[in-house]
């Protein structure tokens, strides 16, 4: 790869790549000495030259289109669960080829088992951790092996759905938000499927099939995730702003009469999809990942096997709680029992978020990224504790490349999918500080791929029109 990097253009695992030999900004304009009160924008450029000095960046907008779950609807197992945050199998095994990766693969953001597919497919061992019990458990199905006599008892449990019997009782449920997301009939409905579901003795199967549950319920809801969370879908946007259509008779008009019947058939559907693709051998290869439902950060704890290659892509520094939209399959699905347990998991995870924050001290301190947070405008944050996030957030980014500096092997790598974020007119750009820190530690930052360039809301777009380059999701490549 090194070699290659000596041209304009390369390929990188059969991906198209152009090296970046221009600044991203012209410096030179900011460098008059005779102004003394440097505006919001350039004070931000003059840390970001620091933080790119030194390092190579690459342009990849062939990796746009895998940087993100665009396609997973049509990619077989990856399918299987309607997963937001993600990228393809497509873009880990160009890395793993162009890499020459033949040791450990280690996920610690394993969502829905991507990292740990693609090192399945490409026969390595791999490891996942993911501090969501429903990210866990889909890696965990996805990456299953499913025997003959698995794949037989899979058809004879959906005959038996098939042939199941409406029941006429009502199955409680803790979760209080439940009678506005859902029809009171199909919420029954789904109950009664996952408590069908939950007397299937063999795990294997029983696991499949609640995966398969959990993949419905936003399908026959009357919700939807939007942006940073959920949303009804009765709310209607029209000319004059959004209007609420009434929920009975947004409902007559989406759900059929039979609405037993309309909910089994999708489910039936969605568990011949997984049949189909365990039936095509995606489920008989050798390697069979280990998954942890744990923080990231004690996955030292976990394992101490050594690893050659961690791939992985972690919440962004943009305050979205994944959580949140996560929060109704949470509920139904009784990984969480009280809103007291549902704060407790926000806690555990990555500081990304307002809710995620959990008084752990900052041990890190970085002035580059103190430089920055100084340039908020209090006034226009939405939270005062934004500035904590964004400490945090680079506190456990230090924590967690820290302990894979220990665990990789001399010569592996970990690539990282980041997007930067920005508040107040002001850009966190996260992959460049990522590089700083990784740097400290010890890794030598091989490069930074662009995939792509992102947008932001509206108030912010004019201030940020100076550095519109650096709002941007990248893939930083680390050597030890």
């Amino acid at each position: 790869m090194g070699a290659a990097l000596k041209n304009q253009n390369y390929s990188f695992g059969g991906f198209e790549c152009s090296v970046v030999s221009d600044p991203f900004v012209e410096y030179s304009l900011f460098e008059d000495n005779t102004v003394l009160e440097l505006s919001k924008q350039k004070k931000q450029l003059s840390v970001f030259k620091l933080l790119e000095k030194n390092l190579s960046f690459t342009t990849a907008s062939s990796f746009a289109n895998q940087v993100h779950f665009g396609q997973a609807h049509l990619t077989p197992i990856q399918r299987w669960f309607p997963y937001r945050e993600g990228y393809s199998t497509r873009l880990v095994s160009a890395f793993l080829e162009e890499l020459d990766i033949s040791g450990n693969v280690f996920d610690p953001f394993a969502g829905s088992g991507t990292t740990l597919l693609s090192a399945r497919h490409n026969n390595l061992q791999s490891f996942g951790v993911d501090v969501n019990p429903i990210s866990a458990l889909v890696a965990s199905v996805a990456n299953e092996q499913y025997s003959k006599n698995d794949i037989n008892e899979i058809i004879a449990e959906k005959q038996k759905i098939a042939r199941l019997e409406k029941i006429n009782k009502t199955f409680e449920y803790s979760f209080e938000l439940a009678n506005k997301m859902f029809n009171e009939e199909i919420l029954n409905v789904l109950l009664q499927l996952k408590f069908r579901i939950k007397s299937i003795e063999n795990k294997i199967i029983s696991d499949l099939f609640f995966v398969t549950w959990l993949s419905l319920i936003e399908e026959v809801s009357n919700i939807k995730k939007e942006g940073n969370g959920i949303k009804y879908k009765n709310r209607k946007r029209t000319p004059s702003g959004y209007i609420n259509i009434q929920k009975e008779e947004w409902e007559k008009e989406h759900f059929p009469n039979d609405k037993f019947e309309f909910v089994r058939q999708k489910f039936l559907q969605k568990i011949e999809v997984s049949l189909y693709d365990i039936q095509n051998n995606y489920g008989l290869i050798e390697k069979k990942p280990r998954v942890y439902n744990a923080d990231c950060l004690v996955f030292d704890d976990l394992f101490s096997d050594e690893i050659q290659f961690t791939f992985f892509s972690p919440p962004y520094c943009n305050c979205f709680d994944y959580f949140e939209i996560h929060k109704v399959e949470l509920w139904l699905g009784g990984f969480v029992k009280s809103r007291e347990e549902l704060k407790t998991l926000r806690k555990t995870g990555f500081r990304s978020n307002t809710n995620s924050l959990n008084g752990k001290p900052i041990s890190y301190r970085n002035e580059n990224i103190e430089n920055l947070i100084s340039l908020f405008d209090k006034k226009n944050l939405w939270s005062g504790r934004i500035p904590t996030v964004v400490r945090g957030y680079f506190d456990d980014t230090y924590t967690l490349l820290k302990k894979l500096y220990l665990q990789t092997e001399k010569g592996g790598y970990v690539g990282s999918v980041i997007g930067n974020s920005a508040y107040s007119g002001v850009i966190i750009p996260s992959d460049i500080l990522t590089a700083q820190i990784a740097r400290e530690i010890g890794f030598k930052v091989e490069n930074i791929f662009i995939t792509r360039h992102l947008t932001t809301s509206s108030q912010q777009k004019k201030d940020l029109e100076p550095l519109k380059k650096y709002l941007r999701e990248s893939i930083v490549l680390l050597k030890k």
